[in-house]
């Protein structure tokens, strides 16, 4: 398994600038060929540091919402359900939950008041407040460094450094720390393979 250099932190770089630029483009920045651009994606993807091609919409210019962030207190007992409630409500950009379990949305509401969009798809009682600021600007900043991404062994869950394992075991593309763990991985596999044959 090669460590992430700097070519690999330059093509994230510009893709998360634009996730639609062609290989060429991509090549003609990093002085690769499309093919070596297209491989080295390949292998982002199968290390699972790149999970797909999203686009990033702004929600304010579609119909002239207002940005909101609403954080929300909920019951103890009901932070999971407050979560994937708000999660479906319209207008929901981001969503994340505090370590104190509070849930903090940033959305752009629709015509209509903070309570009647928190009504349209919660249970009030679930909560025991909440508070909206309105926004007059938001930006997403989004920077890489190669101490950023840190692969972990699916055998000991520790941190895997340069000298780490990768090998494709049932289709999936796995990584490990060590030979030892790999080994351990593989002997397990093939046992349970053996046994469902």
């Amino acid at each position: 398994m090669r460590e992430l250099d700097d070519t690999d932190l330059e093509i994230l770089e510009l893709l998360l600038e634009n996730a639609r630029r062609p290989y060429k483009e991509l090549a003609d920045h990093v002085g690769l060929t499309p093919p070596a651009v297209s491989d080295r994606i390949s292998r982002l993807e199968d290390q699972g540091i790149i999970q797909g091609f999203t686009i990033d919409v702004d929600r304010e210019r579609l119909r002239g919402d207002v940005p909101v962030l609403v954080e929300l207190e909920a019951r103890p007992d009901a932070v999971d359900d407050v979560y994937a409630a708000a999660a479906d409500l319209p207008g929901v950009d981001t969503i994340a939950e505090g370590m104190d379990g509070r849930v903090i949305v940033h959305a752009t509401l629709p015509d209509a008041t903070a309570r009647s969009w928190l009504e349209s798809g919660l249970d009030l009682e679930m909560l025991t407040g909440y508070d909206v600021t309105l926004l007059a600007r938001s930006d997403r900043t989004v920077g890489l460094s190669a101490e950023e991404f840190s692969l972990e062994c699916v055998v000991c869950d520790k941190q895997i450094t340069g000298d780490g394992v990768t090998r494709t075991v049932g289709g999936e593309v796995k990584t490990f720390c060590c030979p030892s763990c790999e080994a351990r991985y593989v002997d397990e596999y093939e046992a349970h393979q053996e046994a469902l044959e």
